[in-house]
């Protein structure tokens, strides 16, 4: 069996494996968007929340920190970045078997504003996206109150 990485007309699944393996994303948040994403598609939902993908997102984030810590940025503001916050909500978001609502909180202010938009962005390809997309965010940018999964 052969299976190929990429085609000239890309499937579903190739273009998923180049935005997980070759997105814009630089650390681990398209990790945990994509696990995100895929739960809630393995459970046949199309359209939620942003509050519901931002839950399962952050556990998945705090699952790979424990393993794979990696160094926070500070944002331009001044503020911790999500990481930061993960790392600091980490334990007792495992001992609750769910996010904390300071950890929900900060993945539903991080998601819209950085991995969402990036994760069908391809690395140094001039901003080039895959073929297919996967999720559409509808309401503000900022507040991204629900997603339709595609």
């Amino acid at each position: 069996m052969t299976v190929e990485f990429f085609r000239e007309e890309p499937t579903a699944r190739s273009s998923w494996r180049l935005a997980v393996l070759m997105g814009a994303n630089s650390r681990t948040y398209k990790f945990a968007l994509g696990e995100a994403l895929l739960g809630a598609a393995a459970e046949g939902r199309t359209d939620l929340p942003l509050r519901e993908l931002a839950g399962p997102y952050a556990m998945s984030l705090v699952e790979h920190l424990a393993q794979a810590p990696q160094a926070s940025q500070r944002s331009v503001t001044g503020g911790a970045d999500f990481l930061t916050v993960a790392q600091e909500e980490a334990a007792e978001s495992v001992q609750l078997g769910s996010p904390t609502e300071k950890l929900l909180a900060a993945a539903m202010k991080s998601m819209p504003e950085m991995v969402m938009q990036k994760f069908h962005n391809l690395r140094g390809n001039g901003g080039a996206e895959i073929p297919h997309r996967f999720y559409e965010v509808t309401g503000s940018a900022r507040v991204a109150s629900e997603m339709r999964c595609k």
